[in-house]
């Protein structure tokens, strides 16, 4: 089975979807049967290269609410990421864009094995969401992409120039002709959709994975 998965290292949602989906995946024997496809998304095309702004006065600014309340909100998403054993420091998150974070993804899936492009998409969302590094840093990106197992001075050559940018508007493109509402976006090989915050039950439900009934 194959899912195609549109999701940003941005986005809080997608890391802690993706953990889970993987941990279902682990636990039912299923990494041999399932074949996971990232797919690029941005959710903020427009996110500066440089970081300007605090994530608090980012996430003020982009859900029209006061600092206060932002900075209840991402204590609840902390909260929500600590129950899959996650560490969010929220506050300390840079906020910049991703957009070459998606294309060593690209470059990663023509120079590593499946199981290598997961875990270096698993090491983007801690390094922006736990380690608070600048996903738009290409140093950072070099040496995160060397962890996965990639060469860092081709990984800075790569991204010196203009390779997989094309790939990374096409995912883009397709996100958008599927009138996508939520990331993570998770489209199976039936055609059968799951996005934004996805509950254990129906991720089962999606892999084909039989829950036993309480007697």
């Amino acid at each position: 089975m194959k899912i195609r998965i549109w999701a940003d290292f941005a986005c809080p949602f997608c890391y802690m979807g993706e953990t889970q989906l993987k941990k279902i995946i682990t636990e039912n024997g299923l990494e041999d049967s399932v074949e996971l496809e990232y797919k690029a998304y941005e959710l903020d095309p427009e996110a500066p290269v440089v970081p300007v702004e605090s994530m608090k006065d980012h996430f003020a600014s982009s859900h029209d609410i006061t600092p206060d309340e932002a900075e209840k909100e991402m204590e609840h998403i902390a909260k929500m990421a600590s129950r899959q054993n996650l560490t969010y420091n929220m506050e300390g998150v840079k906020v910049c864009s991703t957009f070459d974070a998606h294309r060593l993804v690209k470059y990663a899936k023509d120079n590593l094995d499946d199981g290598k492009v997961v875990e270096l998409c698993f090491k983007l969302f801690k390094a922006n969401f736990t380690e608070n590094l600048a996903l738009s840093d290409r140093e950072t990106l070099a040496r995160i992409g060397s962890e996965a197992g990639l060469d860092s001075e081709k990984v800075l050559d790569m991204l010196a120039g203009d390779s997989y940018k094309e790939a990374v508007r096409a995912d883009e493109a397709e996100a958008e002709r599927r009138d996508l509402e939520y990331i993570p976006y998770l489209l199976f090989e039936d055609g059968s959709v799951l996005q934004g915050v996805i509950s254990p039950g129906a991720m089962k439900k999606a892999l084909r994975i039989s829950t036993p009934r309480r007697p």
